[in-house]
């Protein structure tokens, strides 16, 4: 027995030697006519789809206050881009002027002319006809002339212009203007008026103006002075007020004084406020003052017609506007008591 095992075992070795041998060649030999293949891609297996589960049920909140814009826009992201709309075109200005007290010439005529149009008609063209031949003036014609009912005749430089500049050549068109009875000439300026109170009625208003000019060189007068009051107003007072006009754009507090000494008279100065028969006292309501000038001793409303100022006329109905925009009864003219607003 242990002979046989013995030679089975031989037999065994002798083929496996024999195969491994066979595997050898077999595997030089494929290496040799087939070239080494890519590596495989891995298999991906798909995944499966899950299950859509159902959001849990829960009680909606009551309905609260719509958000307001600030709210939102502080949720949304930060991430936007800024639009600028365009610069609007600035306009250029081709007849830029400068304002209408600096664009006339005055000549102060002795008499007026019989037809003041055709006069100044005449006194346009030969003015002009002055200006454009004349060697020493450079400035463009005059493009208006009238004759007032004060006797002056008026010339009217182009907007783009200053009169001043055709002040070192009125004795030109003087001499040119021979045929009109011409008293003075002078150029336009600002002037101030105020009101000197306490001058001696037995002065005159020519007297006053050179008392004036005499003791305060530095204030140019540009008109002569003229009393504030009628002659009848004036019979049997001492002093009265009269107006005085200076050359210049001035204030009280720039003026620097508070009074003038004339005729041995310490005459207080007050500003001059222009009004007209059409001119309403917001305090009073009634018409031909204004309120500064008012010497009634209480307010009245220009709405209804009370004792009271028309800034606090009161109100009952809600979202009125109060004040002079109140609308509402009971509305009452406090001059003819009718029911309109005193200012309608």
């Amino acid at each position: 027995m242990k002979e046989r095992d013995l030679e089975m075992q031989k037999e065994i070795s002798q083929l496996t030697n024999t195969i491994t041998m066979h595997s050898e060649q077999i595997a030089t030999l494929s290496a040799r006519l087939i070239p080494a293949a890519a590596p495989a891609a891995p298999r991906v297996v798909p995944a499966l789809p899950q299950q859509r589960q159902k959001p849990p049920t829960t009680t909606k909140p009551p309905p609260g206050p719509a958000p307001t814009y600030a709210q939102v826009a502080e949720k949304q992201p930060r991430e936007f881009t800024e639009v600028r709309g365009k610069k609007a075109r600035k306009e250029t200005i081709l007849l830029k002027s400068y304002p209408t007290a600096d664009w006339l010439i005055f000549f102060s005529l002795t008499t007026a002319p019989n037809n003041c149009k055709e006069a100044a008609d005449r006194a346009l063209q030969v003015a002009n006809k002055t200006i454009t031949t004349h060697a020493d003036i450079e400035h463009p014609p005059l493009i208006l002339a009238n004759i007032t009912a004060t006797n002056n005749l008026i010339f009217t430089v182009a907007p783009q212009h200053l009169s001043t500049s055709y002040e070192p050549y009125l004795a030109i068109l003087e001499e040119a203007l021979y045929e009109f009875p011409i008293a003075s000439s002078r150029v336009s300026q600002r002037w101030t008026c105020f009101i000197v109170h306490g001058i001696p009625t037995t002065t005159t208003p020519e007297s006053a103006r050179t008392k004036i000019e005499s003791s305060y060189p530095s204030l140019r007068m540009g008109q002569t002075l003229r009393w504030l009051t009628s002659r009848e107003r004036r019979q049997g007072k001492e002093a009265s007020s009269m107006i005085v006009t200076f050359i210049g754009e001035m204030t009280k507090k720039s003026l620097g004084a508070t009074s003038l000494a004339v005729f041995n008279r310490e005459c207080t100065i007050a500003e001059y406020i222009t009004f007209s028969p059409a001119t309403q006292c917001n305090k009073c309501q009634t018409f031909g003052h204004p309120m500064q000038r008012c010497t009634a001793s209480k307010h009245i409303c220009a709405v209804c017609a009370q004792p009271h100022p028309t800034k606090d006329h009161p109100y009952a109905i809600t979202n009125c506007r109060a004040g002079h925009s109140c609308n509402h009864p009971p509305i009452c003219c406090a001059n003819c008591l009718q029911p309109h607003k005193a200012s309608n």
